[in-house]
């Protein structure tokens, strides 16, 4: 793929489509399966469903660039067109929190409401980056010397997996292996924290669902006094509570969803754009 092409993303859409959409976008180094079987059955009675991969991750292409947090909430809104032409609500997890938030500031006439879980700070930090593309590449394939950071707990809950998964494994360390040929590292390390004005500039109702253990507490209460409408949830678990207490997590999405008033579906007028 050529610089500047806009990939084609792989995408999961469950429900039907006249239903109001429901949007996931999933972590660093993770995919849309993530969402599939922990919320979006839960979800498709009521809801239309989507969950798709970003560029360079599961099956989706991996461009030479374009990996910058307004690339990705310009794929995002790629991703709503082709699937509705309404507003959506975006859950957006850890890194994709980022996406969802750089979304929601970019496109206010498209967002009906905006779920932030378990997002950290920005900026990315190079060790956490180099832990994703050297040391979980060398995990999944079999080599647990690297350590430290979130290593550590990640080579002990995959060493049986390892084992277990290991076709499925190995497609993931291949992804890995090819987002490192490209600009994803130095770009992602590129986007800076977002400022005040760009955060009052939210005009969505929102949600942050935060974990109790992985210590991104001070962030969500920022997040929660600079966003106009936006209420904070802290739910029982370390960084994984989106797989270990999926009924937790998608409770409190449940909640947000059948508190978004009828009006938050409908398109408005967009207000200026804030610079970031």
């Amino acid at each position: 793929m050529t610089a500047g092409a806009v990939p084609e993303l792989n995408a999961v859409s469950l429900g039907g489509a006249n239903r109001r959409t429901v949007l996931f976008v999933h972590g660093m180094a993770g995919t849309a399966g993530l969402w599939v079987l922990g919320y979006a059955f839960g979800l498709v009675k009521n809801y239309h469903v989507v969950a798709y991969d970003q560029r360079g991750h599961g099956l989706s292409p991996a461009p030479p660039c374009g990996y910058r947090l307004a690339d990705h909430a310009d794929d995002l809104e790629r991703m709503r067109r082709r699937h509705t032409d309404g507003p959506v609500v975006v859950v957006g997890y850890s890194y994709g929190g980022h996406i969802a938030t750089q979304w929601a500031m970019r496109y206010p006439q498209s967002a009906a409401g905006l779920v932030i879980v378990d997002t950290p700070p920005l900026p990315v930090a190079a060790p956490d980056i180099d832990a994703m593309l050297d040391g979980v590449s060398a995990v999944l394939g079999g080599d647990f010397s690297p350590s430290g950071g979130f290593l550590d707990p990640l080579k002990d809950s995959l060493r049986g997996d390892i084992q277990r998964r290991r076709r499925a494994l190995m497609n993931v360390k291949a992804r890995l292996d090819v987002l490192k040929q490209t600009r994803f590292r130095q770009e992602v390390l590129s986007d800076q924290p977002y400022s005040d004005a760009a955060f009052q500039s939210i005009a969505c109702k929102t949600t942050l669902i935060y974990s109790s253990r992985a210590g991104h507490h001070a962030y969500a209460r920022r997040q929660q006094a600079l966003i106009r409408d936006c209420g904070l949830a802290i739910l029982e678990g370390e960084h994984d509570f989106v797989i270990q207490r999926a009924d937790a997590v998608a409770a409190a999405l449940q909640a947000f969803l059948a508190g978004l008033p009828d009006t938050a579906w409908r398109h408005t007028a967009a207000p200026a754009p804030v610079e970031s």
